[in-house]
């Protein structure tokens, strides 16, 4: 350790009083667009090289499937194609034993987004690209010439209508996009309001309509009344007329057949007969007949008890032998009898008929709703 001098820690130095001298250089200021700026190119990276990747991946691919797979490759980059749709093309096409097609892709997609924060590419594409890409003339053929070809190719245009020349020359200023022709599409579809059906005149002739105004006969389908409103059975003319306008709103100006009046009034009656037959099956007994299904159609068995089974199968054996006779409608005392205490169907019955099977009337929302929450007791 070195020896202090206990003098120099006493004593202090001698302050000097007179003013400082400043510098007689002057500051010189620069103006802000003199400062010499470093440029950025320097500290970014140069591009990756693609072509090595190119050429080896085309090389691998092949060039039938090179085309597909540098059209998928496009669409997916520019964002028409998501990462699904991408592999499902793709996948095909880079499928190989030791993965090498696949490793080769990975670069090249790897070094395409690495070249997004590098240096900005040459405008146009690539020269090793172009050449490449070129299209190969067969051999033996003869080279044609710049001249050549556009003197050929104008002869054909000039060969076309002048319509189609007029509209090649309309679509060589516009950007045409194949998808959004399709967009386009879809769009006309969902925008275009749905017309009513329009329904030619007929032609006229042997049972055709001539002249005619169709809208004012279609507007007649909801004008006859209805049966339940009348109180009558619809006959033949009823339902052709209310079966006309309805064919005419449909497109069909000719109408319904001659018969199909006659089928649809058939076919009404048979379904009222056996929904009538099946409620009284379930809410009547003691019917005419041995099984008691006489007049009510097969499948159709009323409940007899044993005191009138029996009481009827005596008037039977008589009516064969003589001693009894049938009235007038065919029936033997104990079936008249019956008849006559038997009371009329009210809507009690038909709800309970079809609160314990279906009697026809159940496919039949509205009707089946009316008759179990719209009518009153004793109706």
């Amino acid at each position: 350790m070195p020896d202090i001098d206990p003098a120099a820690l006493s004593s202090r130095p001698s302050a000097n009083l007179s003013t400082p001298t400043l510098s007689t250089k002057s500051i010189t200021v620069q103006p802000p667009g003199s400062i010499k700026t470093t440029k950025t190119s320097q500290i970014i990276p140069a591009r990756i090289d693609l072509e090595p990747l190119y050429t080896a991946l085309k090389q691998a691919i092949g060039p039938e499937a090179w085309v597909v797979y540098k059209e998928s490759s496009t669409e997916f980059l520019i964002g028409r194609l998501n990462q699904a749709e991408y592999s499902e093309r793709i996948d095909p096409i880079l499928a190989s034993p030791n993965g090498e097609k696949e490793h080769l892709h990975n670069q090249l997609i790897a070094a395409i987004y690495g070249n997004v924060t590098r240096e900005m590419p040459d405008q146009g594409l690539a020269p090793w690209v172009s050449a490449n890409d070129k299209p190969t003339a067969p051999v033996g053929s003869k080279p044609v010439s710049g001249d050549a070809a556009e003197r050929r190719l104008k002869g054909e245009v000039m060969q076309l209508p002048s319509k189609d020349r007029r509209r090649i020359k309309d679509l060589v200023g516009n950007d045409l996009d194949p998808h959004e022709q399709l967009t386009n599409a879809f769009l006309d579809y969902h925008r275009r309001q749905p017309k009513p059906a329009e329904v030619p005149p007929s032609a006229g002739g042997i049972g055709g309509i001539n002249k005619m105004n169709f809208d004012l006969e279609i507007r007649k389908r909801f004008a006859q009344p209805l049966a339940v409103e009348s109180g009558e059975f619809p006959d033949g003319p009823l339902i052709e007329g209310r079966m006309l306008p309805f064919c005419y709103e449909a497109g069909l100006t000719n109408g319904h057949v001659s018969d199909a009046a006659h089928f649809m009034t058939v076919a009404t009656e048979t379904f009222i007969k056996e929904s009538i037959a099946a409620i009284f099956a379930k809410t009547r007994s003691n019917g005419p007949g041995e099984g008691g299904t006489a007049g009510f159609g097969a499948g159709t068995q009323w409940i007899q008890t044993h005191k009138y089974r029996r009481q009827l199968a005596k008037e039977e054996d008589a009516a064969l032998r003589g001693d009894l006779a049938r009235d007038k409608g065919g029936l033997l005392p104990i079936e008249s009898k019956a008849a006559s205490e038997r009371g009329p169907l009210g809507m009690a019955d038909v709800r309970i008929a079809l609160e314990m099977a279906d009697s026809g009337l159940a496919q039949f929302p509205i009707i089946n709703t009316a008759i179990s929450y719209g009518y009153r007791e004793a109706k």
